[in-house]
């Protein structure tokens, strides 16, 4: 659900002659009562559109109340559209900031250290539910300082990948030596123009949590959803 717009070609803005659509504008509600979806999707979204009652289907690219749409739609028409208050789509802009691992990690640690240097400590303090991080190949140098400092057992997450696909444990700097390769050739200096370039996959290296709580000696985890209709403000 998201309500920011920028203006731009293809944008739908409101005129004085069509006063339904300034009073839906007004109120925040759909004009007529009738309440228009679009969905590039064929699955169990356009099905749960479908059955509702005084739901009915457009293909219009500007002319609906609700889109559900993908990311690559958002990307190719989200900036170019002027929402208007009665709007809305599935997607915040930049949801990626949040939703891809490297990027999670970055902005929890921008956001302690922003409190810190607000001397907000006890605030910053909060911010312990999450382990130690690296991101790979780019932190590799301080990742292994800090793997060295400790003899514990590290897990390591693809960055784009989900449902448990590249995920591995590891206690052994050989068991990473891919990414070794590649900060090093990175960060070597000049290239060798006679070697190819290593491309590896970026990944998340984290401390593994080795006392977990437990349920019947089963380690689990709970997938807890809230709706955010805004981030500014933050409306949860």
């Amino acid at each position: 659900d998201h309500q920011e717009g920028g203006g731009g070609r293809g944008a739908r803005k409101l005129t004085r002659g069509d006063p339904e659509r300034m009073a839906g504008r007004q109120t925040g509600a759909p004009p007529g009562g009738v309440m228009r979806y679009r969905t590039c999707l064929r699955n169990t979204i356009l099905e749960a559109c479908r059955v509702r009652p005084n739901w009915k289907e457009t293909d219009s690219d500007t002319d609906w109340d609700i889109c559900w749409a993908d990311v690559p739609w958002m990307r190719e028409h989200f900036d170019s559209l002027q929402l208007d208050v009665h709007q809305r789509v599935n997607h915040f802009r930049n949801h990626y900031e949040l939703t891809r691992k490297d990027l999670m990690v970055k902005n929890l640690k921008r956001a302690k250290k922003q409190l810190e240097r607000e001397d907000r400590a006890s605030e910053a303090a909060n911010y312990d539910f999450f382990p130690v991080t690296f991101i790979l190949p780019n932190e590799y140098q301080m990742f292994v300082e800090e793997f060295k400092r400790n003899n514990v057992t590290w897990i390591a997450k693809p960055i784009g990948r989900a449902q448990g696909r590249g995920i591995f444990l590891f206690n052994d700097l050989r068991d990473v030596k891919s990414w070794k390769q590649a900060h090093d050739q990175r960060g070597g200096g000049q290239k060798d123009k006679d070697k190819p370039e290593i491309d590896v996959e970026v990944y998340v290296a984290q401390k593994y949590i080795e006392n977990p709580y437990l349920v019947g000696g089963k380690k689990f985890d709970l997938r807890l959803y809230c709706l955010v209709t805004s981030y500014s403000p933050l409306t949860i």
